[in-house]
């Protein structure tokens, strides 16, 4: 199921280089659409019964999709202001303040391999973003937005974590997408961003973005939170360049340089030894189980 979800989402990439349209209404669509989606599935599943949740849970529910939402809008918005590589490098540090929330919230223990396993990956997606680092006012700026995504991803596991105890897959996806696309549209008014006047093509792969990344590769690692630790998930997810590289050199015949697959290497290396690590927790943790 991981590596399905890492296949899911390493489609992302290429579907937005396709997608001609602001990048806040491609996240926007992304969600909406996934949303729009699961409606049917939920509203079968209120009516019997399945899908109810407490109003601690639903809570919970809500705080993740304002986490996904603001991870999607703070991440966008580092691209304008910072170089891409900062903005992948600063993103990728999610696992360490998910490692370091999970200890002091939900009382789980890191094992010994997580935090090697999270400098390796770490190492590796600075090697695979490149070298067009730069530095300015504006950049910093930029450096900031990034780091404040990589808080929010990590509060976004953290979140389904607690949520997914007691939620079903389709209840938890349904609220968390549907709450991120109305934070996402609600900025997209406040911003004077476009939402309509694509081209047809655009709208083709709006929807395999909310169908394929979001629907098939966000939902399979919302999945795994009922199994796995945020600290494991937020490692695996970052499989996505692994993924992302080798999809590109299929589709687009992109070429991977030699420092780009020694950085892939060494990403690889850290997500398998951060699996091997799953926490063990020291307490009871918060909510229903």
């Amino acid at each position: 199921m991981v590596l399905l979800g890492i296949s899911a989402i390493s489609a992302a990439s290429i579907l937005v280089r396709l997608a001609e349209a602001p990048s806040i209404s491609i996240a926007a669509y992304r969600v909406t659409i996934a949303s729009l989606v699961l409606t049917p599935f939920y509203a079968a599943g209120r009516r019997s019964g399945r899908h109810r949740v407490d109003h601690r849970t639903a809570g919970f529910i809500l705080l993740a999709g304002v986490f996904l939402a603001f991870h999607f809008f703070l991440w966008i918005r580092s691209l304008s202001f910072t170089s891409v590589a900062s903005s992948a490098t600063l993103t990728g540090t999610t696992p360490l303040f998910t490692v370091l929330f999970s200890c002091l919230w939900l009382k789980e223990r890191p094992g010994k391999r997580i935090l090697p396993g999270i400098l390796c990956t770490l190492a590796g997606s600075t090697l695979v973003a490149g070298t067009d680092f730069s530095f300015s006012a504006r950049a910093l700026q930029g450096d900031f937005l990034a780091l404040g995504g990589a808080l929010m991803a990590s509060g976004y596991f953290l979140a389904g974590r607690v949520a997914r105890r007691s939620a079903d897959l389709c209840a938890y996806t349904f609220g968390a997408y549907g709450t991120a696309a109305v934070v996402l549209l609600a900025c997209a008014l406040l911003t004077g961003t476009p939402l309509y006047g694509f081209s047809p093509g655009t709208y083709v792969v709006l929807l395999l973005l909310a169908l394929i990344p979001q629907l098939i590769g966000h939902t399979t690692f919302n999945w795994t939170l009922r199994f796995l630790s945020p600290s494991t998930v937020s490692v695996l997810v970052l499989g996505e360049p692994v993924g992302a590289t080798f999809l590109a050199y299929l589709v687009l015949n992109e070429a991977v340089p030699l420092l780009r697959g020694v950085g892939l290497l060494i990403l690889c290396l850290g997500i398998l030894l951060s699996a091997q690590a799953e926490p063990q927790p020291t307490a009871k943790p918060p909510g229903p189980a």
